[in-house]
């Protein structure tokens, strides 16, 4: 499954018609997710800076190091620029820049203060452009079908880990398992794999205290134990547009205070699900979701906010938080994901993948979220 290159080119017309309503001659992508975006050229970002050049009028152009040349030529754009290696005796931004200078008005997405400097010694007009990442806000239709199908791997991945924990596989075995049963299935059923950046799957399986941790490190040795809190999480990729789906296990028959943990989590995560709609603002579906962890009494154990968008990459804008006053639109994608943390006992998170849609939000990402479907019986 893959976009074709008619989508790619249509995404390049959107970009340039976009660019005149910003009185923008033209745009230089930098950001290797942003150049996926607009060219289907996909590749392993490094130190070397890679480009996409694109005018308001006429072809867009990449500019590439050499060792990316024979790979840039596959794709459907003709203009390719090669410079050496980097860093070279002209820093590659300002050689594309300097291959540019024929427009006024140039905007790029991404510098940090050094390329910045460098930047405006040759080019004292440009200006940082938002222009892509407005766009890869709200997913078309061949995206999210795409996504779509990226759940029902990220579903399959957490099926896998309980069976895995039923055979008392280390962290690390379990994940691993996990991990090649669900990749062979992807290339059973959707054959090549696009492999960018970050794989075709990503994630960790955290036992007990070890649950604790958001984003916790895995273990060789740890195997589970009766009445472990055990997190699995994972992101699956198809075409390089990552779904979620995290699960909270438990080993074992939980006790009361446990339970207490387990829904609290839940409710945050339904009253999320509950919440996500259009016309409402990401910074208040994410106080709806954490306000019943801290109902619940257990405000100090609330480590992060509810979600985060999703698409190319696995945490990217809107952000469901504090702050972000973003309005969800039809078409957005992002988690449901609010957790409780309780150090030295275990970690509580559920995580969906979900599309805002017309009247509400729709689950990507399906597996069972109650109580009876986490706990694992023990041999």
């Amino acid at each position: 499954m893959k976009l074709t290159t008619d989508w790619y080119i249509k995404k390049m017309s959107q970009i340039q018609s976009k660019l005149s309503e910003d009185k923008l001659d033209a745009i230089l992508l930098l950001d290797p997710y942003n150049i996926f975006y607009a060219s289907g050229f996909f590749h392993q970002s490094t130190e070397r800076p890679l480009g996409l050049l694109i005018p308001q009028m006429g072809e867009p152009s990449l500019y590439v190091p050499k060792l990316e040349q024979e790979m840039a030529s596959e794709t459907w754009i003709k203009s390719i620029h090669v410079y050496f290696d980097f860093p070279g005796l002209i820093h590659p931004i300002a050689w594309m820049l300097k291959e540019n200078s024929q427009y006024s008005h140039i905007g790029v997405d991404q510098l940090n203060y050094r390329q910045w400097k460098i930047a405006q010694e040759g080019c004292p007009n440009i200006q940082i452009s938002d222009l892509v990442y407005t766009m890869r806000l709200v997913k078309d239709a061949e995206e999210i079908q795409i996504l779509e199908c990226a759940s029902v791997y990220a579903d399959y991945m957490v099926e896998m880990t309980k069976d895995a924990i039923i055979e008392g596989l280390s962290e690390l075995d379990a994940y691993n398992y996990a991990r090649d049963h669900t990749v062979n299935k992807m290339i059973k059923e959707l054959g090549e794999l696009t492999f960018a950046n970050q794989g075709t799957t990503n994630g960790a399986v955290l036992y007990g205290a070890h649950s604790a941790h958001p984003h916790g490190l895995m273990s060789s040795t740890l195997k589970p134990k009766p009445g472990d809190v055990i997190e699995a999480g994972f992101g699956a990729l198809v075409c390089t547009y990552e779904s979620e789906s995290e699960h909270t296990f438990i080993y074992g028959e939980p006790d009361h205070q446990t339970v207490s943990y387990f829904n609290a989590m839940y409710n945050a995560w339904k009253a999320g699900l509950e919440s996500a709609k259009p016309g409402v603002k990401c910074c208040d579906v994410n106080k709806a979701a954490l306000e019943e962890i801290r109902r619940a009494g257990y405000e100090d154990f609330l480590r992060h906010r509810m979600g985060h968008g999703k698409g190319l990459q696995e945490h990217e804008p809107p952000w469901v938080a504090e702050g972000d006053m973003t309005v969800l639109k039809p078409g957005m994608i992002i988690s449901d994901e609010p957790g409780l943390y309780v150090p030295g006992f275990g970690g509580f998170r559920h995580s969906d993948t979900l599309l805002i849609t017309e009247d509400g939000c729709r689950r990507l990402t399906k597996y069972p979220r109650e109580l009876e479907a986490c706990i694992i019986p023990i041999k």
